[in-house]
């Protein structure tokens, strides 16, 4: 039984150490659904997908890349 519980701990080891920034929109979903609600790592996926999609709207009215007399 030993070695089923340390096989269970190198696959959950795995899961948390996921290059996010090679998945597509699809896997980080479904890899943040594999995370309990609130932890770092479910919050790691879905910021990483928010971030891929910026908004076309300015957050900081200084916005260098923003040109006011458009």
């Amino acid at each position: 039984m030993r070695s089923l519980e340390k096989r269970i701990s190198l696959l959950e080891g795995a899961r948390a150490i996921a290059n996010l920034k090679t998945m597509t929109d699809d896997e980080l979903m479904a890899h943040a659904g594999t995370f309990e609600k609130g932890s770092k790592e479910m919050y790691a996926a879905v910021l990483t997908l928010v971030l891929r999609h910026p908004s076309a709207l300015p957050v900081v009215v200084d916005d260098p890349d923003y040109d006011v007399d458009q």
